[in-house]
Order: C-alpha cells, then structure tokens, then sequence
C-alpha cells in the first residue's frame, strides 16, 4: 500500500471513530440527563435508513435528510462539471 493510500485510510478510520464517539457521547448525555433526543441518518448506497428517539427526534431526522439530499446534490454537480471539464 503506497502513501497515498494509507493516508486515506487513516482518514476514513479517524472519521468513523469520531461518528462512534459521538453517538456513544450522546447517548451516555442523554441517559445521565433522563431525557434528550437523538437521531441517526445513515445512507447506504441509494438506501436511507433514519431512526431516533426523543421528543425532538423528528426534527433532528428530517435535519439529517435534508442535509444529506443538499450534500448528494453537490457531488452530483461536482461529478457534471468534472466531465464537462474532461469533455473540452
């Protein structure tokens, strides 16, 4: 595995150990509290999967679907405008 690659794999890892210490970070704050709401949206592929708990769960999901949609629009555009550029 050359630099490049391990470099992007430190990342992805340094990426999902965040996600997961945040949601066990939420959790822990919400059991100590007795309340709170949490919510997970994950995308996997062209499936969304979204699930929560909590009075505000529901704002929180449709948040987390909203900025995934905004966030898959602008690949789509950078994706476009990279073949335009590959085109010329």
């Amino acid at each position: 595995m050359n630099t490049f690659g391990k470099l992007l794999l430190t990342g992805f890892l340094l990426i999902m150990i965040g996600f997961v210490t945040l949601i066990l970070a939420s959790l822990s704050s919400a059991e100590a509290k007795g309340g709170g709401a949490f919510a997970i949206f994950i995308l996997i592929g062209p499936f969304p999967l979204a699930f929560g708990f909590g009075e505000y769960s529901p704002i929180l999901i449709l948040i987390s679907v909203i900025i995934a949609a905004v966030m898959i629009m602008i690949t789509l555009i950078i994706f476009k405008r990279a073949k335009q550029i590959d085109n010329s």
